[in-house]
């Protein structure tokens, strides 16, 4: 059974896309964002480093701004890829400038 959960970009000029996100065996947002080639990053030793969501790259020691992880528009505690994907819940992806 296919599944879906609403994905949210919001760009540093606070530009906004929704995705809706198609799942069916993936376990985390982070896997399922990745087999739809919306987000990609550098694994770390804290998980997913993720510098580019829809396309678009960030390099906090170059721009210094980062994607950051947000779960029903709270800032999560959790990696992208440790978050258990739960129906009905919002993941959103904001760039950040520090």
């Amino acid at each position: 059974v296919e599944k879906s959960f609403t994905f949210e970009v919001t760009e540093l000029d606070g530009t906004k896309k929704e995705f809706s996100v198609k799942y069916d065996t993936e376990k985390t947002v982070g896997e399922a964002l990745i087999n739809e080639k919306l987000i990609s990053g550098e694994n770390g030793q804290y998980g997913l480093m993720v510098d580019t969501v829809d396309g678009q790259k960030y390099d906090y020691n170059e721009d210094g701004a980062y994607w950051a992880f947000y779960i029903n528009g709270e800032y999560a505690m959790t990696g992208v890829d440790m978050t258990p994907i739960k129906d009905g819940e919002i993941y959103s992806f904001v760039a950040t400038k520090a």
